[in-house]
């Protein structure tokens, strides 16, 4: 039988498909070799038998694994912590510490968090009436939302109420809630949208606008923190020396 040449694109075709199918499985392995996860109680293990730079490697890869979060046990946290200001790296030290703190805002993690700042002499460790009140926000945000949630169920129902009966709503009392709707929501999502940062590089430039060709406003060290204001891109716009600047995402580690 010849070999025709719709013969030879079908062989040629199959031939292909072969091998891509081939590279796909071998991709597969590889993804699923990468994503396996990483054995807590060995880390745990090494950790309380003293091999802790060990335990740090596998306790930062299941950090690195993991997207949200928020499931991270707080432990591991603290662990990693202690292991990094034993190894004097201050600036990972203050990175674990204010997830800690940002998970659950304590006293004795904040003197902390200012204890190794000041003796490294870094800024923006400084809890203003701001900070204060958002950190006491925070801490206390279930019965804050729900006490909030309460009022404006009960000024729906009072409005329905005069609805029904034939009132007339008075347009004061309809914009006074809808004002009231309003700061609840932004009150709601107030923590989503303040956020810090540690600066992670020994030497990080900030720029007026967020491009490797902008001029650069100052420079900042390792282990200083920001308050991030927005982002674009590969950049994130933070609040630093009383003014709006902008420091590279691969610069800092964004405490979430």
């Amino acid at each position: 039988m010849r070999n025709t040449p719709t013969n030879k694109k079908q062989l040629k075709s199959k031939k292909w498909l072969a091998i891509c199918w081939k590279w796909m499985f071998l991709l597969i392995i590889t993804l699923s070799a990468q994503a396996q996860d990483v054995n807590l109680p060995q880390a745990d293990s090494l950790f309380l038998s003293g091999r802790q730079a060990e335990a740090k490697v596998l306790y930062e890869k299941h950090l690195s694994q993991v997207i949200n979060t928020t499931t991270i046990p707080i432990p591991i946290y603290y662990k990693l912590a202690f292991i990094s200001e034993k190894q004097n790296d201050y600036a990972r030290a203050l990175y674990y510490l204010s997830m800690i703190y940002n998970k659950q805002p304590r006293q004795n993690i904040l003197n902390k968090i200012n204890e190794i700042a000041a003796n490294h002499n870094l800024a923006g460790y400084e809890v203003d009436d701001f900070s204060f009140v958002f950190l006491f926000f925070r801490k206390y945000s279930l019965y804050f939302n729900l006490f909030l949630l309460i009022v404006a169920i009960y000024a729906f129902w009072a409005l329905n109420q005069k609805r029904v009966r034939g009132e007339s709503i008075r347009s004061r009392h309809k914009f006074v809630v809808i004002a009231y709707l309003i700061a609840l929501l932004l009150l709601l999502n107030l923590p989503d949208s303040y956020q810090i940062a540690i600066i992670n590089k020994g030497q990080t430039y900030l720029r007026a606008a967020p491009s490797s060709a902008a001029p650069v406003t100052l420079s900042i060290a390792r282990g200083n923190k920001v308050t991030v204001i927005g982002e674009t891109d590969e950049w994130l716009r933070i609040w630093w020396d009383q003014q709006p600047l902008y420091v590279r995402k691969l610069d800092v580690w964004r405490v979430r």
